[in-house]
């Protein structure tokens, strides 16, 4: 291939302007689209890549077992653990990565940032980039720590951070270390590192972060030395966790059902796998789903190849418009070389010139793609990616310009020039005819899961709660009710204006994962989840009891530990036959020496979880652990809102407020599947205009290619409907056809999308009969402009042509 045949291809793009632009874009849109997606794939599929040696490092998981549990792993686990690895005698490091959120003062500016307490041996296993200060001083003293470039730039303004202090909680903070950024495609994101020394914990929060095997608040990761191997390892966990106070609690029975297995399991993951582990249910920004990955690679292959279907289908009808012109070059010594190399050129510049619109659109597009899929894709315009989308454009250059080179060759001169030439072979015909089945298949099976996600998105999120959330703001204070500050701010809502009633619980209702094991008398022990609340909890989220009564203030004391409130499915979790058969009775722990509760009353169900979880069997005990404010408003939500915001700087001047709608909360547990949503809605989009514009084409050239036919049945009497019905019908069969493929495919995704959920919205049939409701109005507006000329078609222009 020579620049002679790219320098006749380049004018040709020019002499046809509208030609040269429909194919441009259609590809462009086509290939920005998959360079995007792909992008996002590579990122999944990039985690932790940056690490040295990462496949020698290993995550440690945790499953419980006891009876109640949901029997999913976990990414935290305890330091006892860690401890008990340590003290294994087998040659290793490890080190905890425990985050939490804090409000950090300079000045008068008060910001909030993540910082992640790990041990001395996070620098060996992980060898952050220290770009200057000490990174062991901020390991090793209780008032330091290290920040990133980015954190530093956000908290002073500059990376000048090194020597210059911050405050927390009131207390001075050094900063001895600025770290280097990490790549956005990491399982340990970090903003700021301080040691597990630190003195931003407190005395109870380290002492139950550090002693309690059933406190679990972050991720442990291990490396080996030379030869080393992990069973050891993990013996040593079991016999610590066996030996230990908190095992020993555990009643006989609660270890008899757990039928010889251990009360906690232990595993081990290289961290190169991690975010794509199956068996991790949290999904976040350190973990993601290998089959949406997997799905979303599918899907940005499948629009780039519909976008080339549709160049291949023009191609090959400019082909045949070109015969003459073939037929000439061929008499005139072309030889099939020649002729190949003249419109693989052609073929191969339309999608280089595709390729590059399509990486700048795609640069255009990345925040708002960034922002849709919650990820930071840092690589994406690197020399790699941007070399590789080059060279897929060159090579799909030649396979899209295949066939229409391959029609070039079959043009006889002698056809061509005596004016029979202009006519496709049988196979070539079929060919496209699969192309346009194929397109919308694709078209009809996006459409049909893009509904059925979203309907069962809108349908979870909107499920009822148990309680009306439109009233209630939630307000996270940065101490609990123990504290004379936090029980003044108690106060100091509930006379706020507009406002009809103020409680306090441990965590936000929608998120509750906190969990003990009960039993009632005679019983067997359950793991059941359990909220601390105020006594006046029930009150303000207008719960009623379904038999006996429920926490007040009249009657009831935080201090009170011989009463208990649960709800029906704990009821039933615990073995009684009713909410009336467990009112009354008494529950106690499965230590022996725990003292019974009475059950007081019993309560509706309320979610605290997603849809994709049963009902959770829930127990409420009264405490002053609490640090969740509810707010409910009398009246308009906004404006209590706002008294709230100015409220807190009197009694937090250190914390950044936290103030949420409750029903922002409740929708936020969906965030994850409304982007799915939305990514499968723009590709539906894409995929039905794409077919759009393909069966545009093929109609076009289907009543070029039956004008003689037309007319004929026109001179034998044939009225304008019926050669509709002529034109339409081929179409409504391509129609038919791809439905018979696209649509159990989205069945069948749809099925395992819903899976997932334990209440499913009713989506019936209803979205596949959407998806082909749509396809047939797409095709009937594609193709009733040529369906028209067909009906119009004057005999004796046909005839003479």
């Amino acid at each position: 291939m020579i620049s002679r045949d790219f320098r006749i291809g380049w004018r040709l793009l020019f002499q046809e302007k509208a030609y040269s632009a429909v194919v441009v874009l259609g590809l462009s849109i086509g290939v920005a689209v998959c360079f995007l997606l792909l992008g996002l794939v590579h990122h999944s599929f990039s985690y932790n890549t940056h690490i040295a040696d990462a496949d020698k490092i290993y995550l440690v998981k945790q499953r419980w077992n006891t009876a109640g549990s949901d029997g999913n792993w976990s990414d935290s686990i305890s330091l006892p653990a860690r401890d008990a690895m340590l003290a294994s005698g087998v040659p290793l490091i490890a080190s905890t990565f425990l985050e939490r959120k804090v409000d950090v003062k300079v000045g008068s500016n008060v910001q909030t940032i993540s910082i992640t307490m790990v041990d001395p041996d996070f620098r060996k296993i992980f060898r952050p980039q220290v770009v200057s200060g000490d990174l062991g001083i901020a390991l090793a003293r209780p008032d330091a720590l290290a920040l990133t470039q980015e954190t530093a730039t956000k908290v002073f303004g500059n990376e000048n951070a090194v020597g210059r202090t911050v405050h927390i909680a009131g207390k001075p903070y050094l900063v001895s270390a600025v770290l280097a950024d990490q790549p956005s495609a990491t399982t340990l994101p970090y903003a700021a590192l301080t040691g597990t020394g630190t003195a931003i914990w407190d005395a109870e929060y380290r002492k139950l972060v550090t002693t309690n095997w059933g406190s679990s608040h972050g991720p442990v990761f291990v490396r080996l030395g030379e030869g080393a191997s992990l069973a050891p390892v993990g013996d040593a966990i079991r016999r610590a966790m066996v030996a230990s106070p908190f095992y020993k609690r555990f009643s006989l029975d609660q270890v008899a059902s757990l039928n010889g297995r251990d009360m906690l399991d232990f595993e081990f993951k290289p961290i190169s796998e991690s975010y794509l582990d199956p068996d991790v249910e949290i999904r976040d920004a350190t973990h993601g789903d290998r089959k949406t990955v997997l799905g979303l690679a599918a899907v940005a292959l499948l629009i780039l190849l519909l976008a080339a279907t549709n160049y291949v289908n023009l191609a090959t009808v400019r082909t045949l418009r070109r015969q003459r012109e073939i037929a000439v070059r061929k008499v005139l010594g072309a030889s099939a070389g020649a002729v190949s190399r003249q419109f693989l050129a052609e073929s191969i510049l339309v999608c280089l010139i595709a390729t590059a619109l399509g990486l700048f659109l795609a640069w255009v597009m990345l925040p708002v793609f960034e922002d849709l899929v919650q990820r930071k894709l840092d690589r994406l315009f690197t020399a790699g990616p941007v070399l590789v989308a080059a060279m897929t454009g060159m090579l799909l250059g030649v396979i899209a310009g295949a066939y229409p080179t391959w029609s070039a060759l079959k043009v006889r001169p002698t056809a061509a020039l005596s004016g029979r030439g202009n006519a496709e072979t049988v196979g070539g015909l079929w060919l496209r005819r699969v192309l346009t089945v194929m397109q919308f298949a694709t078209a009809m099976g996006l459409t049909g899961l893009t509904l059925a996600v979203a309907w069962q998105t809108h349908y979870a999120s909107t499920l009822d709660p148990g309680f009306d959330p439109e009233p209630l703001v939630i307000v996270t204070a940065p101490e609990d009710m123990r504290s004379a500050n936090a029980r003044a701010f108690f106060d100091a809502l509930g006379r706020l204006e507009g406002v009809s009633g103020v409680t306090v619980t441990d965590a936000p209702v929608t998120v509750n994962r906190n969990s003990t094991a009960l039993k009632r008398e005679g019983g067997t022990s359950s793991e059941i989840n359990f909220l601390m609340v105020h006594p006046n909890f029930f009150e303000v989220y207008g719960l009623k009891p379904l038999q006996g009564r429920v926490y007040t203030l009249s009657q009831d004391k935080v201090a009170d530990e011989d009463k208990l409130v649960i709800n029906e499915a704990a009821a039933r979790e615990l073995g009684f036959a009713s909410p009336a058969d467990a009112t009354g009775k008494f529950v106690r722990f499965p230590s022996g020496d725990a003292k019974p509760i009475q059950v007081i009353g019993v309560v509706p169900d309320i979610r605290h979880r997603t849809a994709r979880e049963p009902m959770q069997s829930t127990v409420y005990f009264m405490e002053d652990h609490t640090n969740v404010f509810t707010v409910r408003a009398s009246g308009d939500v906004e404006a209590v809102q706002r008294q709230v915001e100015t409220l807190w700087p009197r009694f937090f001047p250190n914390a950044v407020p936290d103030i949420k709608r409750m029903g922002t909360l409740f929708g936020a547990n969906y965030d994850d599947d409304r982007r799915l949503a939305k990514l499968l809605s723009a590709s539906s989009v894409i995929a039905i205009a794409i077919a759009a514009f393909g069966i545009y084409v093929l109609a076009a050239y289907s009543v070029q290619r039956k004008s003689r036919e037309i007319v004929l049945r026109k001179l034998y009497g044939a009225s304008g409907a019926a050669i509709g019905r002529l034109v339409v019908r081929e179409f409504a069969v391509l129609i038919a056809i791809g439905a018979g493929v696209g649509l159990p495919v989205a069945w069948l995704a749809t099925s395992r999308y819903l899976a997932a959920f334990s209440e499913r919205a009713p989506v019936g049939l209803w979205t596949v009969g959407f998806a082909l409701g749509v396809a047939a109005l797409v095709a009937l507006c594609s193709t009733l402009r040529h369906t028209f000329v067909a009906m119009r078609l004057a005999p004796v222009l046909a005839l003479r042509d």
